[in-house]
């Protein structure tokens, strides 16, 4: 029997041809399961060659949040097999992973040596190069505190079928065009991501969780706005709006001392799996539209005013403001208002889940921003072919 696509690349245990199986709405051909990066590389160069569509795939917590593939069928990359963590060095705080590694399980191995990974999402199955491709969204998420930050070095396969590496082992290392930045949040869209050379923070001294309610979400974002003033100020904070008033939960982290006195002052003590119930929120599944709004930290109030204008209070699910987010919960008539209120008043928005007869009709990413014809530009350049994930990412990319 003669050997059909992937095979020789794969072997043939690891190709699947599913029949009736559809990845966000579009026929899969193939299920490819390579087990290293140069089998990752070698699935791209075949696809190439035989005009496929391929999409990478971890655990697939993701998978909503993008555009609808433009192609007719596709491959599915499925990259659970790299699956080691290839290094772990306490001593200078850096881990060397493959993209299949589930962050928890990374987060797991590093505990044990007084070490965390600040890639950490509410996901509970999300690998480390699905968590990269998407720049996930934590409960903590600040400018300072992003998963760009986290990512010294990466491996990518690109669309021609050869490993390029960006980046390195330390903070500082790179000079002139941050590759490494570029593949971070490009969903797949320039290349496969097979390994990450990730930085390793030491465990903070304490760890404190404070809950405080408050009779309006204008008194909650006040408070929010005194305590990250202060001169010890949370790691975190959400807003959690309910039917009348609102949540405001506090996470802070690191000197014992300094988080005896300074957690008292955002509210009464909770445990932490207050602050693990943040991130529950943000990713719980939605019936119709979960979407991401976001503007400056001081607009926090001005986006949920808007959110409850147009869809009702109980669309409010969860507000960051120390980096200006909100995260709604909408019904497929109520999101059109308040996509159309967004692009207005140049709030950036995201779907990060919703119908796909919903996203059919509109880009998951908002308003096309400025940049748009570099970004074309870049993507003819890694991939001219438009084999990785096409279609999926801004404007249709």
């Amino acid at each position: 029997m003669p050997a059909g696509p992937f095979h020789d690349v794969v072997g043939p245990d690891h190709v699947r041809c599913p029949e009736g199986e559809a990845l966000d709405g579009t026929p899969v051909s193939f299920a490819v399961r390579p087990g290293n990066a140069e089998e990752v590389a070698g699935c791209l160069a075949e696809a190439r060659e035989r005009g496929f569509a391929v999409v990478p795939v971890g655990s697939g917590t993701k998978l909503a949040q993008a555009n609808r593939i433009d192609a007719a069928a596709v491959v599915r990359l499925e990259l659970s097999r790299l699956d080691r963590i290839e290094s772990l060095d306490a001593r200078e705080g850096v881990a060397v992973v493959q993209a299949g590694v589930r962050v928890d399980a990374l987060a797991s191995r590093a505990r044990e040596q007084r070490l965390r990974t600040l890639i950490e999402t509410p996901h509970p199955a999300a690998t480390v190069g699905g968590t990269i491709a998407a720049a996930a969204l934590a409960p903590e998420h600040s400018l300072d505190r992003r998963v760009a930050h986290e990512v010294l070095g990466l491996q990518t396969a690109l669309a021609n079928g050869t490993l390029a590496r960006a980046g390195g082992r330390v903070v500082k290392n790179v000079t002139g065009f941050d590759l490494v930045r570029l593949y971070t949040g490009s969903l797949g869209t320039l290349g496969v991501l097979t390994e990450a050379t990730l930085r390793l923070r030491p465990v903070p001294e304490a760890r404190a969780v404070a809950r405080r309610y408050f009779p309006s979400l204008e008194a909650a974002l006040a408070s929010a706005r005194e305590l990250l003033g202060a001169p010890v100020a949370p790691a975190g904070l959400a807003a959690l709006p309910e039917e009348t008033g609102a949540a405001l939960v506090s996470l802070y982290e690191g000197v014992a001392a300094e988080i005896r006195e300074a957690a008292p002052l955002a509210g009464e003590a909770a445990d932490e799996a207050a602050w693990d119930a943040v991130g529950a929120r943000m990713v719980a599944p939605a019936p119709g539209v979960r979407l991401r709004l976001a503007a400056r930290p001081a607009d926090t109030l001005e986006i949920a005013r808007g959110v409850e204008a147009d869809a009702g209070r109980s669309s409010l699910c969860v507000l960051l403001p120390v980096c200006g987010i909100v995260i709604a919960n909408l019904s497929v008539k109520r999101a059109v208002p308040v996509l159309a209120r967004a692009a207005r008043e140049g709030w950036a928005s995201v779907i990060e889940s919703a119908p796909l007869e919903f996203r059919a009709d509109v880009d998951v990413f908002g308003r096309e921003p400025g940049a748009l014809p570099l970004m074309r530009e870049l993507k003819c350049r890694f991939d001219p072919g438009r084999v990785v994930s096409p279609g999926r990412f801004v404007g249709g990319i």
